[in-house]
């Protein structure tokens, strides 16, 4: 039996006069790999940093694990510690080590001891690829590896759900692969993932569902293979025409 870890109902998300999210109604079960695409300005990245309330929406409501999002204050600390997020720009602290990048959350916010956090910390690095990196600064690293160390920054919170907004985005062709691996092996070990990207061979390898947005809204939602083979709606159509041929 599903159980829904991610509960998204009737969101709308106003900028002014600009309505960026239109009705947006999306569950998301415990351990699915939800990929949200689309194509730009369709609300994706805004859906996405919603849910862990960097954006307040203007009305309806989010729920992770059975509990609405708190406006402010300790509550959404603890919310944003169950909520892992990956930005395209890595945003690791330059002055401090990857290690310490990685051990800051747990030590702060969870209260490890620091010899815990440390080797927690280091298992995630050697997890990821760049536990041989651990005492170097971010600064000393590649964009794929900087941030494959901010994945293992998010998953030292022991996050229910992550959140990955083009996490690929800003980085070198060379790069993607080997920051999509990762997010590949977290599939398939059961995390929930929400991801926003360009890249339509993740959504096909990883993807429990295809959530399609144009226009704020969700457009429609299918498995990898339904929805690559046999879209159903014309903005989806449109939109993979022009991806097979550029």
């Amino acid at each position: 039996m599903a159980e829904p870890l991610v509960v998204v109902t009737d969101v709308q998300k106003h900028y002014g006069d600009f309505h960026a999210l239109k009705d947006v109604n999306l569950t998301v079960d415990k351990g699915e790999v939800v990929v949200v695409i689309g194509p730009s300005g369709s609300g994706k990245s805004t859906l996405c940093r919603t849910i862990n309330r960097l954006e307040t929406i203007t009305s309806g409501s989010i729920t992770i694990d059975g509990k609405e999002l708190p406006k402010e204050g300790k509550g959404l600390a603890e919310l944003r510690a169950e909520v892992g997020m990956v930005f395209q720009s890595f945003n690791l602290f330059a002055h401090l080590t990857i290690l310490e990048n990685v051990t800051l959350g747990p030590i702060k916010v969870r209260g490890l001891k620091k010899a815990e956090a440390e080797k927690e910390a280091q298992a995630l690095l050697d997890r990821v690829g760049v536990g041989h990196q651990a005492s170097k600064l971010p600064a000393q690293l590649s964009g794929g590896q900087q941030q494959r160390v901010a994945i293992a920054r998010a998953l030292a919170m022991k996050p229910k759900v992550m959140l990955f907004d083009e996490p690929t985005s800003a980085l070198d062709p060379e790069m993607i692969n080997e920051v999509l691996d990762v997010m590949v092996s977290l599939a398939k070990e059961g995390m929930t993932m929400i991801v926003v990207t360009h890249e339509m061979g993740f959504a096909r390898k990883a993807a429990n569902r295809v959530v399609f947005m144009a226009d704020g809204q969700i457009v429609e939602q299918a498995t990898p293979d339904e929805f690559f083979t046999s879209p159903k709606s014309d903005r989806a159509k449109d939109f993979l025409s022009k991806l097979i041929t550029h």
